[in-house]
């Protein structure tokens, strides 16, 4: 991975270079390949938003562009697109949450669009990301949260090093019905061994 900074570090508008992919800020040129995915039953199944229209993929495309792209402060957010290097479209995105600052804790979070899924773009994108967290001068442990009915997305946490730590039952109201959690973690320390 390759850690491209534009402008000064406050700002960090930054690209994450991989093999094929580059992650970057996502921006309102963006709008379709992100409707794309964002208005997939299948893709938003087991993740916190429902089916968006194109205006409201539109609104969190604006809302993306107010986040500080650095974790310094509790509730600090940071999200970037994967953008295929050989085509320039967006077929999915990175997140991260400084959840707690005196626990040093970020919880981080991917979606793939569906044309993409089991092709290891996922993985590429969550490894450079993950090391990209870790290099947050707060954060010490990184938590993924994810739907038990969702175990390709847990096969992933175990692949970026994160263990199982809890399955937490009806630990979520979302989309109108209860949902079990599994919460994966893995310390710094632990993603270089």
């Amino acid at each position: 991975m390759r850690l491209i900074f534009q402008g000064s570090l406050n700002e960090v508008p930054l690209i994450l270079d991989t093999e094929r992919l580059r992650l970057r800020p996502i921006t309102s040129k963006d709008t379709g390949d992100l409707l794309l995915y964002h208005s997939d039953p299948a893709v938003v199944r087991y993740i916190p938003w429902t089916v968006r229209s194109s205006a409201e993929v539109e609104t969190a495309i604006a809302n993306y562009a107010t986040l500080p792209m650095a974790l310094n402060h509790e509730g600090d957010s940071i999200v970037l697109g994967w953008e295929l290097k050989s085509s320039g479209k967006v077929i999915g995105q990175s997140n991260a949450s400084l959840v707690s600052l005196v626990n040093q804790t970020a919880d981080v979070g991917w979606v793939t669009s569906r044309g993409f899924w089991r092709q290891g773009y996922a993985y590429e994108a969550s490894a450079a990301f993950i090391d990209f967290v870790f290099s947050q001068a707060v954060v010490r442990r990184i938590v993924a949260n994810i739907d038990t009915r969702n175990p390709e997305s847990a096969r992933l946490a175990e692949k970026l090093k994160m263990r199982l730590e809890g399955e937490f039952r009806q630990s979520i109201f979302t989309k109108g019905e209860w949902c079990d959690m599994w919460q994966y973690a893995v310390l710094r320390e632990e993603i270089n061994q």
